[in-house]
């Protein structure tokens, strides 16, 4: 374990520095305690993660990045041993399992005095690969786990039924989601306030299931439009089936924002359709907006989607998607509720205590 140490120096890793759930929280925790906060991406260059995501240039030096290429690198568990060696951090957060991998061992050789694996999801367990790698790393290092939702601590469990597992869910900086007037967010996107509009933020990839919200057009008013944020691999294959179903007029594909706070008070209605996630923060952003959410019932949505305001409906079911966003589109939720519901479960000064507290070891945080 090391020595004891003064330094209040907390380390993060990530698989890469990309926008995403995942990264944001990291971002956002970095943003609370920018002196003493260090982050590690294991994939990628420093400057082409900074050029692909503005909003790291203020992490400066305290940004690392070791370039991970595909496939098993026992170089960069090395490489990562010395790094933290002479860093000489308090404690240290593994974000998902790659980081779990490569930086529980690291940060064992480097005798890190805490030690903390943050679960983001529990979908990936399904594979044996990733199963047997938790109880890998569990048995040969041990560390300390926080999932970010009682369904993926549960999932947790299972698979590790002896391990401290804490629960820290991601909060949301409720001073930046504010709610804010429909028509200007329109008018800077040049959307017209005649519109009914269904919106959804991240990642453009099958598992998301953007392509089943655009499906879902079929079955809603023709003065219904779909905004969607974000980019990735799906881009194309989205716009091909919105033109192939004659929808392209309807469907607008804004591409990656960092300025959602603006964004998603255009929608009349927040939709998630993944088919996995795990606790994503796109949907407490919305609601923190004050947005009615409907949303996939998968990971731990259920614990995220507001129960007076939100609606959730199986994965992959089209017809039960777009049933569900009409009646959204009809009723009027209750002014306040969704961030209300926010603000007592999921605000980002709960969440940046409470990782200020695992890190200085405070018996705050229970481990049971």
């Amino acid at each position: 374990m090391g020595s004891p140490s003064t330094s209040k120096l907390v380390v993060h890793v990530v698989q890469q520095m990309a926008p995403g759930g995942i990264e944001t929280l990291v971002l956002d925790l970095f943003r609370a305690d920018p002196s003493d906060t260090h982050v590690i991406s294991l994939v990628g260059e420093r400057s082409a993660l900074v050029s692909s995501w503005p909003a790291l240039e203020q992490m400066g030096e305290t940004l690392t990045a070791l370039q991970l290429k595909p496939g098993l690198s026992p170089t960069v568990v090395a490489r990562l041993a010395v790094r933290l060696r002479s860093m000489r951090p308090a404690c240290v957060f593994l974000h998902h399992i790659g980081p779990l991998l490569y930086g529980g061992f690291a940060a064992r050789l480097s005798g890190v005095p805490r030690l903390y694996h943050v679960e983001h999801d529990a979908w990936h367990y399904r594979s044996p690969k990733h199963q047997r790698l938790l109880q890998l790393v569990e048995w040969v290092v041990g560390p300390r786990h926080i999932a970010v939702a009682w369904t993926v601590r549960e999932r947790m469990r299972e698979l590790i039924p002896s391990a401290a597992i804490a629960v820290v869910a991601p909060g949301i900086d409720l001073g930046r989601f504010v709610p804010r007037p429909r028509h200007e967010a329109r008018r800077r996107l040049g959307l017209r306030e005649d519109w009914r509009i269904v919106g959804t933020a991240g990642r453009l990839a099958p598992i998301k299931g953007q392509l089943h919200l655009v499906e879902a057009l079929r079955c809603l008013p023709k003065d219904v439009h779909l905004v969607i944020a974000g980019e990735g691999p799906e881009r194309s294959a989205l716009l091909a089936r919105a033109q192939a179903l004659g929808f392209a007029p309807r469907v607008h594909l804004i591409g990656h924002r960092d300025d959602l706070e603006f964004v998603l008070p255009a929608f009349d209605v927040f939709c998630l359709p993944s088919l996995s996630e795990g606790l994503p923060r796109s949907v407490l952003e919305a609601q923190a907006l004050d947005l009615p959410v409907v949303a996939s019932r998968v990971g731990a949505l259920e614990e995220a989607v507001c129960p007076d305001t939100g609606v959730l409906v199986d994965a992959g079911n089209i017809s039960g998607l777009a049933h569900a966003l009409v009646s959204s589109l009809r009723r009027q939720a209750p002014e306040g509720a969704s961030r209300a519901f926010v603000e007592k479960y999921f605000s980002l000064h709960q969440t940046i205590a409470a990782f200020r507290e695992v890190a200085a070891g405070s018996r705050q945080i229970a481990f049971p």
